[in-house]
């Protein structure tokens, strides 16, 4: 502990060993070249489609994304959380829509209890799709203002409400639903229900978005419908419990997709600007285009050791809420900007439908507001930083 104002605060901490494992680096090099073979040549063909590639959920359960942390016993490969971090780097790098598909596939049917055996197997093989419903139009990723029901009438709880932004509706065939409980007239907090999306009085509405057109989201209605009481996900009033326990992974996922996706932009504009010539020169010999690049280059860099600096210290059983946190906004900012002068420095081609930059931009663009806004993660970080009292909200 040190004492800082007169108060004792913890220390950040430092782990060195951030250095890419032989077994990191061969499985990065397995993950690109899968991405190269079956993702990149697709991604604009599904983001045109505007509907959920059920090709690419093929080729990445086949090729063991999705259960890229899973239990082996349930079909799963074990590796840590750094491996689920390349995988969704490296996934990004093609397309950013299924990076956010693979993402939530392997986190949600990992983390979170109460899927099933069986539906974790047909998760891992590419056969069902799971979603979390848990924000709403009045408390956004507020889980503590979930106004959302759930009465438990005699051997049933009974939900009532509306999730929104919800991913992969429609397309996941079972839901994790977060509602504020009630049995026997006992308030019993948040909780998680595991609902089947052919539920009777479940129903669907789109909301398109900016980017990451392969990857739906969408509206969840929820009008008396009735679910099991053995489809409580972990102990009753866990749901918030529950989240928490993901966050701090899947906030390193969001920057490292986004980091993935601006590489792949960078590395494209950087040879374009040693190969092409312009009034007698390539571009990269004018500073005012090398300078951006080289800028981009290194601030990409230090995001992607942020993020797996974060996901290290989740392996090793660490508090990582401060560290995933910074490395959710700055990764994601930092990406953003990095597409954004890139598609400057590509001219009239990087706004041109024709090339893939304007999806990257938009895909990017779109990473800002999964899992939680970037506001949030500042929001987070004054609290550890500086105290609850300066957070300027409840």
């Amino acid at each position: 502990m040190i004492h800082f104002a007169g108060k004792e605060i913890n220390p950040p901490g430092m782990l060195m060993d951030l250095a890419p494992s032989r077994e990191h680096d061969e499985y990065r090099e397995y993950v690109r070249d899968f991405t190269a073979r079956e993702i990149a040549p697709h991604s604009r063909s599904w983001d045109r489609a505007d509907e959920l590639p059920w090709d690419a959920i093929e080729a990445m359960a086949d090729a063991g994304l999705l259960g890229v942390i899973g239990d082996p016993a349930l079909g799963g490969r074990g590796r840590d959380y750094v491996g689920l971090g390349i995988t969704i780097e490296e996934l990004a790098r093609g397309d950013v829509s299924a990076a956010g598909i693979c993402c939530l596939q392997a986190t949600l049917s990992t983390m979170l209890p109460g899927w099933g055996d069986e539906t974790v197997r047909a998760v891992f093989s590419g056969e069902k799709l799971v979603a979390l419903a848990t924000s709403e139009e009045n408390t956004g990723s507020d889980v503590s203002g979930t106004e959302c029901t759930a009465v438990f009438e005699r051997d049933a709880y009974v939900l009532n409400g509306t999730k929104v932004h919800v991913s992969l509706v429609p397309g996941a065939h079972v839901l994790g639903v977060t509602a504020k409980t009630t049995v026997n007239g006992k308030d019993l907090g948040i909780t998680m229900f595991r609902v089947e999306a052919d539920s009777a009085g479940l129903s669907f509405v789109a909301q398109p978005q900016l980017g990451m057109r392969a990857h739906p989201f969408g509206k969840v209605v929820l009008d008396n419908v009735r679910v099991p009481a053995g489809s409580v996900m972990g102990e009753g009033g866990t749901g918030k419990r529950l989240m928490n326990l993901r966050f701090n992974v899947s906030r390193c996922l969001s920057p490292l997709a986004a980091i993935g996706a601006a590489q792949a932009v960078l590395d494209e504009t950087m040879a374009f600007a040693r190969e092409k010539t312009a009034f007698g020169h390539a571009p990269a010999t004018n500073h005012s285009v090398s300078f951006p690049l080289v800028e981009h280059a290194t601030r990409l860099e230090a995001a992607r050791l942020m993020a797996y600096r974060a996901l290290r210290m989740n392996d090793l059983g660490l508090d990582a809420e401060r560290d995933a946190a910074m490395a959710n906004w700055f990764g994601i900012s930092s990406a953003v900007q990095a597409v954004t002068d890139c598609l400057q420095l590509r001219g009239a081609d990087g706004s041109s439908t024709e090339y893939p930059y304007e999806q990257k931009l938009r895909d990017v663009t779109r990473l800002q507001f999964t899992t939680e806004t970037i506001e949030a993660m500042k929001i987070l970080l004054v609290r550890r930083l500086l105290g609850r009292d300066f957070a300027g909200t409840a």
